[in-house]
């Protein structure tokens, strides 16, 4: 399978998905837009986890000081994801856009936060092996959306890394 990000010699990266694809990550961003909203439930506590694990006092004055600007770096993220997708074009079922380097980051931000959800969601552990389920499945859309976004990421993550200087390569 080709990817559909490819990175750009100018520091940017290519997206090239179905209609469809574009649609499905435009409403994720959307929902998880939607899930901010609700920060106390359970799954969404995977996107802010305790910097003071056994210490509830310590923890609650991390989480004052912090929650509003990590709330409102998402919600950026969301919008620039959603806007890219906006900006973009289709044709014949097929959509393209380029993203710069920070709309890149917002994406990969954005599917690997919904990918964090809807893993909890599904109580989903490294250790299983996942693979899609049948569309009669209870299970298959969400699992199968999983899917989908932990596929997208790393290609993200892949085009993004072609983009890094070579290791031995002074900075």
């Amino acid at each position: 399978m080709r990817s559909p990000f490819t990175a750009r010699p100018d520091g940017t990266i290519d997206v090239r998905l179905s209609e469809v694809e574009a649609q499905t990550v435009r409403r994720v961003a959307a929902d998880m837009g939607e899930a901010l909203a609700h920060t106390d439930e359970p799954s969404m506590h995977r996107l802010f986890p305790p910097a003071y694990p056994e210490d509830a006092g310590r923890q609650e004055e991390f989480a004052r000081f912090t929650r509003d600007e990590l709330l409102a770096g998402k919600r950026a993220a969301i919008e620039a994801v959603i806007g890219s997708i906006d900006e973009g074009g289709a044709k014949r079922g097929k959509f393209a856009t380029i993203l710069d380097d920070e709309t890149a980051g917002c994406w990969l931000r954005v599917l690997n936060d919904a990918r964090l959800v809807l893993g909890t969601r599904l109580d989903i552990s490294e250790e299983e092996e996942h693979r899609p389920l049948p569309a009669d499945h209870l299970r298959a859309p969400a699992m199968n959306l999983y899917l989908y976004l932990s596929g997208l990421t790393e290609l993200l993550v892949e085009a993004l890394a072609e983009q890094l200087p070579p290791a031995d390569h002074p900075i």
